[in-house]
């Protein structure tokens, strides 16, 4: 079965939450309280999207944590690839690179196949969601 990971899910989940509020820091308890979430399984979560340069944090008793992109202009394949770390069905559609080379009797309809995903993911936005 083909699936994102559970921490994509919480991401896209905890993304749309701040979307809903764009001029306002969010604390991760407050997404935390709203949503369900773990608030620890959130501090991870944060983290790998703070230092992709998709979330701003804010310290302080107002701070938290606001989106740096707007969410018509951030895409799911972004998304996906910051938190899954890369997007593509198999590792030599990621990096161009198959093994197998001539011995790969599907390499080039993955390929087309990953493509054609990628492009998908690439035309939804957060504000899709």
């Amino acid at each position: 079965m083909f699936s994102l990971r559970k921490e994509t899910d919480y991401a896209l989940q905890f993304l749309k939450f701040l979307a809903k509020s764009p001029r306002k820091s969010v604390s991760l308890m407050e997404v935390a309280d709203a949503t369900g979430l773990s608030f620890l399984f959130l501090q991870k979560i944060a983290r790998k999207l703070r230092l992709a340069g998709i979330l701003s944090a804010e310290l302080g008793v107002d701070g938290g944590y606001k989106l740096k992109i707007v969410a018509n202009k951030l895409t799911l394949k972004k998304i996906i690839a910051v938190i899954e770390g890369g997007c593509s069905l198999c590792t030599c559609c990621e990096k161009g690179v198959c093994k197998d080379k001539g011995n790969c009797l599907v390499g080039k309809k993955i390929r087309v196949v990953n493509n054609k995903i990628l492009r998908i993911l690439e035309g939804v936005k957060l504000s899709d969601l």
